[in-house]
């Protein structure tokens, strides 16, 4: 008698609770402060639609290729659209939203023999493309 009991009791909540998500649905507790917001399909991140073109030369001229340059809006762990590779000729693309950023580097992936230079601001502006050359010394 206990385990029927205990078995309709189990249906009885699974009911309750489908009719109570049904009515109330989770999405309406949703936002970036709700601690009980458990959702993998977060969009945080600068990615948009103004471009930034940063290029990287070294102070002879050459362009510095296959180098990580991070965008935030301050120096730190980037966001998604943060982080952009040099091609072969120096230049990291990022399609941000408009706004101040910095840019800055990872130092577990720069090159040894340059010098990690300071984080540079920059100002992101809407229907113009965004240029920011940085000039890179050796050690």
């Amino acid at each position: 008698m206990k385990k029927i009991t205990l078995i309709l009791l189990i249906i009885i909540s699974l009911f309750i609770g489908y009719f109570l998500g049904n009515l109330f649905p989770i999405d309406i507790l949703k936002s970036d402060n709700n601690p009980f917001d458990l959702s993998v399909n977060k969009t945080e991140g600068i990615q948009g639609n103004a471009r930034l073109e940063v290029t990287l030369l070294m102070d002879n001229g050459m362009p510095l290729s296959n180098v990580e340059v991070d965008l935030a809006e301050n120096p730190g762990s980037p966001l998604t659209g943060g982080v952009a590779l040099s091609d072969e000729n120096g230049l990291a693309v990022f399609n941000v939203m408009p706004g101040n950023y910095f840019i800055f580097f990872n130092d577990n992936n720069f090159p040894k023999n340059v010098e990690v230079p300071e984080p540079e601001p920059v100002e992101v502006i809407t229907d113009k493309i965004n240029q920011k050359t940085i000039t890179l010394k050796i050690k």
